[in-house]
């Protein structure tokens, strides 16, 4: 929502802000955000998802989002998701709150996908909880495999891995998806810009080879399985996470 340029704080704003904030006037604050100049309404912006909306209740947390990114989305989802990630890890948000699954309903229809594709990209890293990212894709209406993996694969961390092997089970008849998947995930392994865990991801897609036994994908797989692992491995998160993070 801007560039470096933007200004991340303006006393005289911040204050009207928290005076609409005290009074849960939202009515009036998407009035006083009409009212600014483009500069000034970034600047509101950043405030709103940066310090006011890291310190009110839940139920006002979503009333705030969901008047904002209904009202100019282009200007608030970003916004809004990234204020709600922090949240999301504190546990002060959760995708079962009233006002998320109000907002996650109003989103579901196609002409929001954009919407839903950004908060799904800010969510999606930050979520440890394999049924809580499973939950997320439901109530934003991703029920279609292929999208989901499509997140998945540009998710890092072991839940989203554990959740990619449960979504490819319903795909399990197209193998060129899965040997296609798996190939991906070795890919971003491999990758010297990704500054991440390689490991993990290729620990991932040595579960999903052995898994499908994907005997096409060729490489150098150290990751043992052992028959009760693999027996387990996309119902137990446990075990799941314990051959993930295998060195």
């Amino acid at each position: 929502m801007g560039n470096g340029q933007d200004q991340h704080y303006h006393p005289v704003i911040l204050q009207s802000l928290r005076r609409l904030f005290a009074l849960r006037d939202w009515d009036s604050l998407t009035a006083y955000l009409d009212s600014l100049s483009n500069a000034h309404f970034r600047t509101a912006g950043y405030l709103i998802g940066e310090r006011l909306l890291q310190e009110v209740t839940e139920e006002d947390f979503w009333e705030v989002a969901s008047r904002l990114i209904l009202w100019q989305p282009k200007a608030f989802v970003v916004t809004m998701a990234k204020a709600a990630a922090p949240r999301f890890t504190a546990g002060t948000l959760s995708v079962e709150d009233a006002g998320f699954l109000r907002l996650a309903a109003s989103l579901r229809d196609e002409e929001r996908w954009i919407d839903r594709q950004k908060l799904l990209m800010n969510w999606l890293p930050v979520l440890r909880d394999p049924a809580t990212i499973e939950r997320l894709f439901e109530l934003l209406g991703v029920e279609d495999p292929h999208r989901r993996v499509e997140f998945l694969l540009r998710t890092d961390g072991v839940a989203a891995g554990f959740v990619l092997l449960r979504t490819l089970r319903f795909e399990e008849h197209d193998r060129d998806f899965l040997v296609q998947t798996c190939r991906a995930l070795m890919k971003r392994a491999a990758d010297p810009s990704a500054n991440r865990a390689d490991s993990l991801s290729f620990n991932i897609a040595s579960m999903i080879r052995t898994f499908f036994d994907l005997h096409e994908v060729r490489g150098i797989f150290s990751l043992s399985i052992q028959p009760f692992e693999l027996s387990r491995l996309d119902t137990d998160f446990e075990t799941f996470k314990r051959l993930a993070r295998k060195v």
